[in-house]
């Protein structure tokens, strides 16, 4: 007869192995301060919180600009203290010349050159000279000195006739005084001085004056020089050198 069966003890079961993370801790266990309960898993994306750059971004950002402007206002003062002009230039031909007191007062000292007068027997002779400035030694301001002189003297074998051609190109270049304010003066047998009706900001005047038959057509102009724009100068100024080379020129 076979022996009864008999259900085996659950003490002798065999012990089912415990996963990791599940299951009561062991006795005396303790958990380290800020760790998670066991079987707890962190949903992604979550974590300790970033630091933010917002800061850092904006001081980089703020350093650039002030390099930049930093840059622009070196360049401006740069600029500004700058002085222009060129070398001292060559000596002046005989029409040309003038006296040392009046390119101080212009601020010009360089001359060129810009049209020789012919070498033809008959026929108006005309020469365009030009003072400019040299640099280090007219002052940081431009400023230029020009004029043009229209020698009809041998225009003709007829001195009259020589004489009526003088006036007659010194009217013709009067008439296009229109939109400018004109002013007459008491220099050589007549002439009148020329200035812009706008004021910009570069002065300029012109002023035409007649000896016989010679003809010169004077001009003066320039700025002031500033650290953000240039302004014109005083007509006032301009008026005075152009009326001290137009004194000296018919006084030879």
């Amino acid at each position: 007869m076979t022996a009864p069966q008999h259900p085996q003890h659950p003490q002798n079961r065999p012990q089912q192995a415990q996963q990791p993370g599940y299951g009561p801790p062991p006795p005396g266990y303790q958990q380290p301060p800020g760790a998670q309960p066991p079987g707890f898993h962190q949903p992604p994306g979550y974590g300790p919180p970033r630091k933010k750059r917002t800061g850092l971004v904006i001081g980089i950002v703020v350093g650039v600009v002030v390099l930049v402007l930093a840059g622009v206002v070196g360049s401006m003062y740069l600029s500004y203290l700058d002085e222009p002009g060129g070398g001292p230039g060559t000596d002046p031909i005989a029409q040309c010349v003038l006296s040392d007191e009046v390119k101080s007062q212009a601020h010009v000292s360089s001359f060129r050159l810009i049209q020789a007068p012919t070498d033809a027997k008959k026929g108006m002779k005309q020469t365009h000279c030009a003072w400019e400035q040299t640099k280090g030694e007219d002052g940081r301001d431009p400023r230029r000195l020009s004029f043009l002189v229209y020698d009809f003297t041998t225009f003709s074998d007829k001195p009259d006739r020589n004489l009526d051609q003088a006036h007659d190109n010194y009217g013709s270049f009067t008439s296009y005084a229109t939109g400018e304010q004109a002013k007459t003066l008491d220099i050589g047998d007549e002439s009148m001085i020329l200035i812009p009706a706008s004021p910009t900001d570069l002065t300029e005047v012109n002023l035409l004056v007649r000896k016989g038959t010679v003809l010169w057509n004077i001009r003066y102009q320039g700025r002031d020089k500033g650290f953000f724009t240039d302004s014109g100068f005083p007509i006032a100024d301009a008026e005075a050198v152009a009326v001290e080379v137009a004194e000296e020129l018919t006084s030879k």
